[in-house]
């Protein structure tokens, strides 16, 4: 099977990726939904007791249930952040130029989106804390090292841009 162009590996992975892409869009659309509906729950709920067939449990509602959904919204924006960019590295792949300048950038904004992550799990642990949420928090190594390995290949995409751009003004 080749690597690049049409029916390409490339493709495939792209294929499944924006299957990905849209699981997780309903996910964020419905966790946004949640983030903002929310706080206003305690107020809306004693209007809807009457209403029959809404049974709204409002006082079972606290800051950790909060702290949880603010936990996937920022999980799912960063999934959507991610396969966003793994799909335009893709693009550029598909078409025969993955050494371009942009595909670098990209990389980069992979590595920051990784660390905000792992930075927001971080937070999201001592909130849960304070807030009594069972956030399930795990801090594993490999994630880590993952983060830096994209780095490292943002630099190698960096200069393998700059080696293109040097041949290409080669006669």
């Amino acid at each position: 099977m080749k690597a690049i162009g049409k029916g390409s590996l490339a493709s495939i992975l792209a294929v499944g990726l924006h299957i990905a892409r849209v699981v997780i869009f309903i996910c964020f659309v419905g966790v946004s939904i949640a983030a903002v509906t929310m706080p206003f729950l305690p107020f809306v709920a004693p209007a809807l007791d009457g209403v029959p067939g809404v049974a709204l449990d409002h006082a079972g509602l606290s800051g950790g249930d909060y702290v949880k959904v603010m936990r996937w919204f920022v999980t799912f924006g960063v999934m959507l952040f991610v396969v966003n960019r793994l799909l335009e590295i893709l693009r550029t792949l598909r078409f025969g130029t993955p050494f371009a300048r942009e595909n670098a950038v990209r990389f980069r904004q992979l590595g920051y989106a990784l660390l905000l992550g792992e930075g927001a799990k971080i937070a999201f642990s001592i909130l849960g804390a304070i807030f009594d949420a069972d956030v399930d928090v795990k801090f594993e190594f490999m994630t880590w090292i993952s983060i830096v390995a994209v780095f490292v290949l943002a630099e190698v995409f960096h200069q393998g841009a700059k080696l293109k751009e040097e041949q290409d003004l080669t006669v």
